[in-house]
């Protein structure tokens, strides 16, 4: 019965396209109110109205705002902070109260924490099998002295496998800056891989060429944050990502979708 759960919740994440638009809303658990995420109401209305398909966020905001913004189709994950007091079961019965699609976990690679972070994952990915909870690891590579450059496709490759071993439903990752690099990241990954949207873009255009590279690739998605709450027309540029992601429209097609307006004040 718990796999049965797991579909359905995974269904409310991803369209039939097997493919999902995430928007990421947790920073505000380290930064407070971050640029452009001042208004919580304002912004939630904006992405949902925009097309967004999951919105990956706090236990406050779900708590605050999630039973006035749900609707049919619209998937909700619980980002587990750092240093989660909680057991893994007890993760998962939160997860389970609240009524969210996914649980997300932070898991840096490289760095000291590496094997902590890798054994909450495997508790939690082990309680999600009983609870019907997928989970969604973010699979962040740690800059160490040993390496000038820590996103690479062999390494990105490397910890999107390995998360997958230790049972992960969901990766977030970075994109690895080519088509063909990337299709080999997916290649050996045998679970969905969204990229993240990571810090603000110079262009809409070269972000928006990036996510169609990563789907072109095999990818199943992204998980954006700065890149729609910061943007000075964050529905348009929702819809924009979805059309890119969905429905296959080239990034410059989708670029003209973006209206000049400036955001609303107050």
């Amino acid at each position: 019965m718990s796999r049965i759960g797991k579909k359905i919740r995974m269904t409310r994440i991803f369209r039939q396209d097997g493919r999902t638009l995430i928007f990421a809303f947790d920073h505000g658990a380290i930064l407070g109110p971050v640029r452009g995420a001042e208004d919580i109401s304002w912004i939630l209305e904006e992405v949902i109205s925009g097309g967004v398909d999951a919105i990956m966020t706090t236990l406050g905001v779900i708590k605050n705002y999630g039973p006035s913004f749900s609707k049919k189709g619209l998937g909700w994950i619980l980002t587990l902070q750092d240093k989660n007091p909680l057991t893994a079961s007890q993760s998962m019965t939160l997860a389970s109260q609240l009524g969210v699609d996914a649980v997300k976990i932070f898991v840096r690679m490289g760095g000291e924490e590496q094997w902590q972070d890798l054994e909450t994952l495997w508790s939690l990915a082990k309680a999600g099998e009983e609870y019907g909870i997928p989970v969604l690891a973010e699979m962040y590579p740690v800059k160490t002295g040993e390496s000038s450059s820590h996103v690479t496709a062999e390494y990105i490759a490397k910890i999107s496998r390995i998360a997958a071993e230790y049972g992960a439903d969901i990766i977030k990752t970075f994109y690895t800056g080519s088509e063909e690099s990337f299709r080999y990241v997916v290649k050996v990954c045998p679970v969905p891989i969204v990229v993240l949207g990571g810090e603000r873009a110079k262009s809409d255009v070269e972000f928006l060429r990036d996510i169609a590279s990563s789907i072109k690739a095999g990818g199943a998605g992204a998980a954006v944050g700065r890149n729609i709450f910061e943007h000075p027309n964050p529905k348009l540029i929702t819809k924009a990502l979805s059309a890119v992601i969905h429905d296959n429209l080239p990034p410059e097609e989708a670029a003209a979708l973006i209206s000049p307006n400036k955001r609303r004040e107050g």
